[in-house]
């Protein structure tokens, strides 16, 4: 009797936490498109960017589920994860709803923007759907540009969550001087909420077609939006919202800043010998197929200003860094090149300094490293650069090239260079070259006598060298100079027999040149 009575109590208390919900989350209420910024929800429009599975590397699974017919987010094996978006104002916000569904865990909620996050604990029901509304005033961090939620504190077992959104409450209607959408040229500016006002529109350096605001939808559709086009480039267009009892208006700018540069070099490199990561010009087929995304980037513009598409990495890392990986580890064994191009805005260094990273992951992370004084290479500014870097300097390091996993563009924190774009990345049998943006002609050199038993000589045709950086096959710098002439002496006297790599600058961009010492 007593075995029997202990079974029953095991299945009613098996029966009394189900493992999973049987019905969908409460619905949200309606609500005007301008009083929610919803990052996940059957009941609102997400906002653009979203990523429900960013692959930071833990154990949890994501999955998207349906109950009852009802889009819901699954944590299996939850420890730690969760959600990418492009990033928002949420500064004009009340609260940040969640709904979620456990057995017996209490997650924390983290609201991350630049580089800030505080947990925010949540008290679940277990075996039951709860809301929870966070005040945004509790939220630390800079509320402009709300990026990431992230749920940590799992015991491995399986969550569900839905409806991640910010809310406010509704303003009265007649006092309603906000707009819900605002067009240039067509197309929903970035970033845009209906709580932000100011704008940065960037176009192309040397650009005089002006923009023009094209659509500005007010959120109650009584209210008076006046459009002031910018008169020239740079400049601001701004539109002018009263609401319809006329006691309210609220101005929204747009400035035009001239700041994209334009599009990257074009790759020559034969197709043959490339295995190409990231770009979408120089006709490559062979192609690194990412399974995820981990950071985040500010946008992937289009710079060609023709007909063509010629889509850049755009980073801000006074916000994030920004990286790509695979499930598996890929073998670039067959490569003896990794190729990147890059324009750094002209701009205040942050508090450390200028400083800008290609990182490739594979037995560990491995950093290439551009600053103004050339630790592995000159960090140089308002112009596209081409960096062809030996894998050799990688593996002097300790990356294997039997277990590439991931590239990352980043700093050592978010106190260093902010806009950096980025084009053309590739890994390559030989060095190859590029075609340049402005005149399309490759920076011819010479160099004599290689190999040799004391010093190389390196003329240029008619363009200045501005600086040589000499790594050794372990990618460590041995010599440094900044000749600028169009001739210039290494002096290699001192070296070890072996194989050393120059890197040459010149306003043209970098090149890099296969150094024999005898």
């Amino acid at each position: 009797m007593r075995k029997i009575t202990l079974l029953l109590a095991m299945l009613t208390l098996s029966l009394g936490y189900a493992q999973s919900p049987s019905a969908g989350a409460p619905t949200p209420p309606d609500r005007n498109a301008v009083d929610v910024i919803s990052i996940y929800s059957d009941a609102y429009t997400a906002v653009a960017g979203v990523n429900i599975n960013p692959g930071w590397g833990q154990a949890t699974v994501t999955t998207e589920v349906s109950i009852a017919g009802n889009n819901t987010l699954s944590y299996a094996n939850f420890n730690y994860q969760g959600t990418d978006f492009a990033t928002q104002n949420i500064s004009e916000m009340e609260y940040l709803h969640v709904d979620i569904w456990t057995n017996d865990q209490s997650p924390n909620v983290f609201v991350i923007s630049s580089g800030d996050e505080m947990a925010h604990a949540i008290s679940s029901s277990a075996g039951a759907w709860k809301s929870i509304d966070i005040p945004v005033a509790n939220i630390t961090g800079d509320l402009n540009v709300a990026r990431q939620f992230k749920f940590d504190n799992g015991n491995g077992g399986t969550i569900y969550l839905d409806n991640l959104y910010f809310w406010k409450t509704a303003a009265d209607p007649l006092k309603d001087a906000s707009l819900i959408d605002l067009k240039v040229d067509g197309a929903t500016v970035n970033g845009f909420s209906s709580g932000k006002t100011n704008y940065i529109y960037n176009i192309q350096i040397g650009a005089t077609v002006i923009p023009q605001i094209t659509e500005a939808i007010t959120g109650n559709s009584e209210a008076n939006a006046v459009i002031t086009q910018a008169p020239t480039v740079p400049g601001a267009a701004m539109v002018t919202v009263t609401s319809s009892d006329g006691t309210t208006t609220k101005v929204y700018t747009v400035m035009f800043a001239t700041t994209l540069p334009s599009h990257a070099p074009t790759p020559t490199t034969s197709d043959s010998e490339v295995l190409s990561i990231y770009g979408d010009t120089g006709d490559f087929t062979n192609k690194w197929a990412k399974d995820y995304e981990f950071g985040s980037y500010v946008d992937t513009p289009d710079l060609d200003s023709g007909t063509g598409v010629d889509k850049a990495i755009k980073m801000d890392f006074s916000i994030a860094g920004y990286g790509e990986g695979t499930e598996a580890t890929s073998d670039v064994s067959a490569y003896n090149w990794v190729h990147f191009d890059y324009f750094a805005e002209v701009g205040d260094a942050g508090v450390s300094g200028h400083q800008v990273r290609f990182i490739l992951i594979g037995g560990g992370e491995f950093n290439y490293e551009l600053t103004p004084s050339g630790n592995d290479s000159t960090l140089v500014f308002g112009s596209w650069q081409t960096v062809n870097v030996p894998l050799s300097f990688f593996e002097g390091k300790g990356f294997n090239k039997t277990n590439f996993l991931q590239f990352k563009l980043g700093t050592d924190s978010d106190l260093n260079t902010k806009v950096v774009y980025f084009d053309n990345i590739y890994f390559s049998v030989n060095e190859g070259t590029v075609l340049g943006t402005e005149n399309f002609e490759h920076v011819s050199f010479k160099m004599y006598p290689n190999p040799t038993q004391d010093n190389w000589t390196v003329v240029t045709q008619n363009i200045n060298i501005e600086g040589i950086n000499v790594f050794d096959i372990s990618g460590k710098k041995v010599l440094s100079s900044a000749p600028n002439a169009t001739e210039a002496r290494i002096n290699g006297s001192h070296l070890q027999s072996g194989i050393y790599f120059a890197q040459i600058k010149t306003s043209n961009g970098i090149n890099t040149l296969k150094l024999i010492k005898n």
